[in-house]
């Protein structure tokens, strides 16, 4: 029976067999993993495996093997595959670390990869072995399918992390590439790998370009294989790259070089090879500095494509867009061809200018290069360039150059555009130039750049033997034209082999022309300074010889060069004149020149005949010239002058002028160099010249000699002159003078002497006292000139007795003519300054300066007069300058002097008007005198004066008389201030300034004073010094202010006077006196219309009190306290200071306040004369004695006055007095000082009271008396109402008449009667009916004790009623209007006229 299955066994039995294979598994696996560190000892086998497998070379430094967390890994280290004759390139890989899949392995029984990381990779391919090897194909396919097999079909990925690519050849040095995370993957006929590829070691991730490769095919047929590589640039920060680089032209330094990069790459792989490239830009840009200036190079787009051909290769450029410092480039196509017969490569266009960005890029350029061509700065066309390197010939260039111009630098010549053709071949370079114009700047080699036009001409530059060969060349322009042969030869020496034929057309341009660095320097200043006109057509050049050798001492080179100068100037000597209308023959040889001159004019002397000769140009060149010359003194003076005698002959002669015809001989000789250290080395220059009567001009100090007769010799600086005699001023004279060295400068010296006729002086000794004298004078005199390097110093001297010479100056300058004074004049200074100085007696002493600005004119004068300065006195030295210091002396005699002082300023057109003849001595009309002010203000003179302008004036003067006005211990100043002349004068009557402003008749003069006590003595009209209307014509604007005013004594306080001229009048806008109590305000016209001369003036007179005014006039009416306004327009025929009683006319208002008159003596106060209130006033206190025995009181006191012809006549004069009301009517003829008035007084009820007031006073007391009176007396009074007087006589003798009076009766009451004892009646009334007890109380209140305003104290009453009053029948009948006068008529308020002008501020 079988055994019955059991699943329990079963299941069991496979557990079982499943732990023995998971043991043994273990096992293997530790056994395998045990067996992993011992790997390296196979490292030999493997070695052998690969070379067998592969037939290459490998060197294994070490292999290792771990286990991994899923299977094992092996790590090869220092993997190399060394130089091998059958391999292009070399390997070095540092780490190669492999990743095994374990249980990929063990399902596939065989060993399966799972990843390769290189690490370190370095690969060096040599491009000359690969080229070498292009050829054989086997070759390639033996020695690399197994690289294609190994990297696309056994490893399906693997990395490499850090690689680098060194290309190598002989030619070139070329720049690692460096590839980093390459990452490939292969799957089935495809192969993909993506990394990042940079071209410095430490480049940063701005510096990487990303790199992709795609390859279809399989790995095992290599031929087959297709694919592409990509590479971009995105931003590629340049800068980064060369902060790391050392600079090339600074080792100490970093490449200061910033740029960004984009680009685009393809390349097609086919067949084992490169089938395509292109190189496609995006915006990219390259910066850099250079001598602080910016260079950059942009690149817009563009590509750059490859393609193989038949027979080699094409590299072409596509749409490439550059540009250099934002100028863009041109079209630019570029082409490289290689083929079998050699190297092909062209260029369409290069613009210099636009290079050197670039230029660092370029191998080998070191920083002399770059900077030189930024110096040059090249700027032109290079246009179809072509090189070419055929097999076994050398390099072949060529190519032409368009409008190509350059800067100077250093030994490189600039030129202006130029066109040549340019090739290379043979070891030579080869220029071709068509015909063209050429402008070459040499620098410091010519003395400006070379202007020529060209023909057509070929030339070599050998390199071999360093030499420029020019076969001819012909150049020319307007100046000269050079037909030259020339070989240059450029070694150790450089030597110049020149023949030329040479035409100028005008000498004057031949130091342009001449090398400054072929010839020497003395011979280029002579040729250049002496030739300065003329035209050479015969000129031959001949050099030979080393230029460094020149003047060929030792004969080992020679020049030479002749022609003959026609027409010409030449300049024999740089310090002497030029030559002109000269012909002469010259020769040249090496260092020596000699010149014949055939004719020719020194200036305007003749020297034909004169040879002058250099034996040898040199260091120490000799130049001698003799000739013998006749011709005139101001022609030889002229040559003299400007020439090395100058400072000698013609120093003398610049101050002894020669003027007529003279001959003289010269032998000169003059060295061309300077001495050595102590070596003096100087001209040997003599001559003779005579005079025969020839005018000479002795320039210092200014003095013209004619008929001059003698001889004057010089050897060099020594000139004499003995005996000479002469005509000063048509004078005879003699003089004698010598000249010689004054220590170490150069003197003069003149002795001179003569007789003057004062009336016959020139005009250039015109000056403002010139007027003054006259006579005869004989005079001697000396001078001394010394000649300094700065100039020249004079002393000069005159002096005589005056002796025949009058003088009409004010006293005490007055001289006649056989009185000796003494006159000396003295002239100090040198050509920068000097001083003059006259005296005369000891009455006057002048002091004058000249200086450079004011050349013949003074530059500034103090004259004093009265005296002579003594230590102490101060000269202001600042253009003209008086001071007087008289003890007595008067303004009219020194106008005429002052007027000749102060000649051409405008402010001494005051003086001017003042002391115009005309005007003291005739009567000139309106129209001329405004004529000449207006000519002396608008056209000033033009002639210069030889004094300048006086600006200030010192005056101090005992006894001035001004005018008729004496000003005592005067102390004056007067300046110029920017606006005016202002006096500023201190004396017993006057304190204060008078600004004399320049317009005299728009400005005028203004007195400012803090005192002014006019009192001047007034001539008659007949006697007067100016007419009216002459004063009128020319009195100019005034503005017055003097704190302290006085007229003859009298105080008149602050006065302000303004006024100003209009028209054919003069209006006085403003007239003002004002004390504390007393103000005067004003205005007034004077004048002169229709042949009228008429002043008119409105015033107005305030006083507080009547005392002020009678004060001011030192009188006393006797008019007290009382205020006072008057209001008056006045007029009359005449100026002001003429004031006229005959013609006064006008109106016056006067208004007198409160106030009393007592003790009148009108005999002063002509106002109060009108009246004649003094006999008024004695006439009522007859009457009123008890009322008027103090003086008269009154309230006010008014009325209008008419001046009519000198008849002051009134209508409405009234009193308002105390006592009464005064009323008077009249008139008063001033002319006959006649009165006729009637006069009205009508006295106050209450001023008969006094009278009643005496009845009831005490004196009722007296018994007997009493009783008496009581009986004589009614009760009824009369008492006087009016009383009318008639004024006659004149004012000195006065008559008043009484001719009525007026009266009223008045009760006396009771209550003033004496009493009886009566019964009293209640309400008693008085004789009118009216109670006496309702009197009002006011009118009771008047008669109360009461102080006026005015001040007055009226004494109280015991009248206790105030009495009624009634008229008295027995009183005749008057007329009824007591204001119409019977013995005056009624006179017509005056009518305000418009006789005011407008008021000036």
């Amino acid at each position: 029976m079988s055994r019955k299955f059991c699943p329990r066994k079963f299941s069991r039995f496979c557990w079982q067999v499943l732990a023995i294979i998971l043991v043994l598994f273990a096992l293997v696996v530790s056994l395998f993993r045990g067996l992993l560190p011992q790997l390296d000892e196979v490292r030999s086998e493997l070695v052998k495996y690969v070379e067998q497998q592969y037939q290459i070379q490998v060197n294994v430094g070490q292999l290792s093997a771990e286990w991994q967390a899923f299977g094992p890994a092996l790590t090869v280290s220092k993997l190399v595959i060394p130089p091998q004759d059958n391999l292009p390139f070399t390997l070095v890989v540092n780490d190669v670390h492999i990743k095994f899949d374990f249980w990929e392995s063990l399902f596939t029984t065989s060993p399966q990869i799972e990843n390769v990381i290189f690490d370190g990779v370095h690969v060096a391919l040599d491009l000359d072995k690969l080229n070498e090897s292009s050829d054989t194909k086997s070759v390639k396919e033996t020695d690399t399918d197994w690289l294609y097999q190994l990297l696309f079909e056994q490893l399906e990925r693997f990395s490499i992390k850090q690689a680098s690519l060194q290309l190598m050849s002989k030619k070139h040095d070329y720049r690692p590439i460096f590839v980093k995370d390459l990452k490939w993957s292969n799957s089935p006929n495809r192969h993909r790998g993506q990394g990042k590829l940079y071209l410095d070691e430490d480049a940063s991730q701005v510096e990487l370009l990303s790199l992709q490769i795609d390859i279809r095919g399989s790995g095992n047929k290599p031929d087959e294989l297709k694919g592409q590589v990509y590479l971009a640039a995105q931003s590629l920060d340049l800068g980064e790259w060369a902060s790391r680089q050392t600079s090339p032209y600074d080792d100490k330094a970093k490449l200061e070089l910033e740029g960004v990069i984009n680009l685009q790459a393809w390349m097609s792989l086919g067949n084992r090879t490169v089938e395509s490239s292109i190189v496609e830009f995006s915006p990219s840009w390259l910066e850099w500095e250079l001598n602080d200036q910016p260079q950059r190079f942009e690149i817009k787009g563009g590509q750059f494509e490859w393609l193989p051909t038949q027979t080699g290769w094409r590299f072409t450029s596509r749409d490439l867009a550059f540009e250099s410092n934002q100028q863009a480039w041109p079209d630019f196509n570029f082409v490289a061809e290689k083929r079998k017969q050699g190297l092909f490569t062209y260029l369409n266009r290069l613009d210099t200018g636009s290079l050197l960005p670039l230029l660092p890029l370029v191998p080998g350029m070191e920083l002399a290069g770059l900077k030189n061509w930024q110096k040059l700065d090249p700027q032109g066309a290079i246009e179809s360039i072509k090189l070419s390197k055929l097999k076994d010939k050398s390099l072949q260039l060529s190519l032409s150059v368009d409008q190509l111009t350059w800067l100077q630098d250093d030994g490189i010549p600039g030129s202006a555009p130029i066109d040549f053709q340019l090739g290379w071949g043979n070891e030579s370079l080869y220029v071709s130039a068509p015909k063209q114009d050429y402008l070459f700047d040499f620098g410091g080699g010519f003395k400006q750049p070379l202007s020529l036009s060209g023909e057509a001409f070929e030339a070599k530059y050998d390199l071999a033997a360093q030499a420029i060969l020019v076969p001819q060349l012909k150049l020319s322009n307007k100046d000269i034209a050079i037909d030259a042969s020339m070989r240059l030869e450029l070694g150790d020496q450089v030597h110049l082999a020149l023949l030329s034929k040479m035409k100028v057309n005008d000498v004057a341009d031949v130091g342009n022309y001449l090398p400054l660095n072929g010839m020497s320097q003395g011979l280029i200043d002579y040729l250049e300074t002496g030739l300065v006109a003329g035209h050479i057509q015969d000129g031959v050049v001949a050099w030979n010889g080393a230029l460094s050798d020149y003047p060929y001492l030792d004969h080992s080179g020679v020049f030479q060069a002749s022609f003959t100068l026609e027409e010409a100037e030449f300049k024999f000597q740089p310090d002497w004149p030029a030559v002109t209308a000269l012909d002469l023959m010259a020769q040249f040889e090496n260092e020596a020149m000699a010149l014949t001159i055939k004719q020719g004019d020194l200036l305007d002397v003749v020297v034909d005949g004169a040879k002058v000769s250099i034996p040898q140009l040199g260091a120490r060149s000799l130049l001698k010239v003799k000739a013998d010359l006749k011709t005139s003194g101001k022609a030889a003076t002229q040559v003299i002058q400007e020439s090395p005698l100058v400072d000698s002959v013609g120093s003398t002669l610049a101050v002894v002028q020669i003027n007529g015809d003279v001959s003289a001989s010269l032998d000169l000789a003059i060295p061309l160099y300077e001495g050595e250290a102590g070596e003096f080395v100087k001209e040997d220059i003599r001559g003779l010249i005579t005079f025969d009567k020839t005018p000479v001009y002795i320039s210092e100090p200014g003095v013209l000699l004619d008929e001059v007769t003698g001889q004057v010799s010089f050897a060099n600086e020594i000139v004499k002159g003995d005996d000479i005699s002469a005509l000063l001023y048509q004078q005879p004279i003699s003089l004698t003078f010598d000249t010689g060295n004054v220590g170490r400068n150069y003197g003069l010296n003149l002795d001179m002497k003569g007789a003057w006729s004062l009336a016959d002086l020139p005009e250039a000794l015109d000056n403002p006292l010139q007027d003054f004298y006259s006579g005869d004078v004989n005079w001697k005199g000396a001078m001394t000139l010394v000649f300094d390097p700065s100039g020249y110093r004079i002393q000069a001297q005159v002096e005589t007795d005056l002796i025949g010479a009058e003088l009409d100056l004010p006293a005490p300058f007055t001289k006649e003519k056989d009185e000796p004074r003494k006159l000396t004049a003295e002239l100090i200074g040198d050509n920068k300054q000097s001083s003059l100085g006259i005296k005369l007696g000891k009455q006057m002493e002048f002091w004058g300066g000249f200086d450079q600005e004011s050349g013949n004119q003074l530059a500034h004068y103090d004259l004093l007069l009265g005296r002579l300065f003594k230590p102490g006195d101060q000269l202001k030295k600042n253009q003209g300058h008086l001071q007087l210091d008289i003890t007595h002396t008067e303004l009219a005699p020194w106008l005429p002097i002052m007027n000749k002082f102060t000649a051409g300023t405008k402010v001494s057109d005051v003086t001017k008007i003042i002391d115009a003849p005309d005007l003291s001595s005739t009567e000139a009309s309106s129209e001329v005198q405004a004529e000449r002010l207006s000519a002396t203000s608008e056209q000033p003179s033009t002639k210069e004066s030889f004094f300048p302008p006086l600006i200030s004036i010192d005056a101090d003067i005992a006894d001035f008389n001004l005018m008729g006005q004496t000003l005592s211990d005067l102390k004056m100043t007067a300046f110029q201030t920017p606006d005016s002349w202002r006096f500023e004068a201190n004396s017993n009557e006057f304190d204060g300034r008078v600004d004399f402003y320049p317009d005299w008749a728009t400005q005028g003069l203004k007195l400012v004073a803090t005192k002014f006590h006019l009192a001047p003595k007034v001539k008659a009209p007949e006697d007067a010094d100016f007419k009216t209307d002459t004063v009128l014509d020319n009195l100019p604007p005034l503005a017055v202010d003097v704190d302290d005013f006085s007229f003859y004594g009298s105080p008149l306080g602050h006065l302000v006077l303004q006024g100003s001229p209009k028209g054919s009048s003069y209006q006085i806008q403003t007239l003002s006196l004002t004390t504390p109590e007393v103000k005067l305000r004003g205005k007034g016209v004077w004048q002169n219309d229709n042949d009228e001369n008429l002043t008119q003036f409105d015033v107005k007179l305030t006083a507080t009190k009547f005392d002020a005014i009678s004060a001011i006039v030192g009188m006393d009416p006797g008019l007290k306290d009382a205020p006072v306004e008057v209001n008056a327009e006045i007029s009359w025929q005449g100026a002001p200071y003429q004031f006229s009683v005959e013609s006064l006319n006008g109106l016056v208002n006067f208004e007198l306040g409160k106030g009393h008159l007592s003790e009148v003596s009108d005999k002063g106060a002509r106002i109060f004369s009108l009246f004649s209130l003094d006999s008024l006033l004695r006439k009522l206190s007859l009457d009123f004695s008890d009322v008027f025995g103090k003086g008269l009181y009154f309230n006010s006191f008014t009325g209008t006055l008419n001046l009519d012809n000198g008849v002051v006549k009134t209508h409405d004069t009234e009193m308002d007095a105390v006592a009464g009301n005064m009323k008077v009517r009249g008139y008063t003829d001033l002319m006959t000082e006649s009165l006729n008035y009637d006069i009205r007084f009508v006295p106050q009820l209450a001023s008969s009271v006094p009278t009643v007031v005496l009845l009831t006073t005490g004196g009722w007391t007296f018994g007997l008396g009493a009783f008496a009176l009581t009986k004589v007396l009614e009760p009824v009074i009369e008492v006087i109402t009016e009383i009318r007087f008639q004024l006659t006589g004149t004012m000195a003798e006065p008559k008043l008449e009484e001719l009525g009076r007026k009266s009223k009766e008045i009760e006396i009451p009771e209550s003033v009667l004496p009493r009886v004892k009566e019964p009293q009646l209640n309400g008693g009334l008085q004789p009118g009916g009216k109670s006496q007890q309702n009197e009002e109380p006011q009118k009771r209140g008047e008669l109360e004790p009461k102080e006026l305003e005015s001040g007055v104290e009226i004494p109280a009453t015991n009248v206790i009623e105030m009495p009624i009053f009634k008229e008295s029948e027995r009183i005749d009948k008057e007329p009824v209007d007591a204001d119409q006068p019977t013995s005056v008529p009624e006179q017509s308020r005056r009518i305000q006229e418009s006789g005011v002008y407008r008021v000036a501020a």
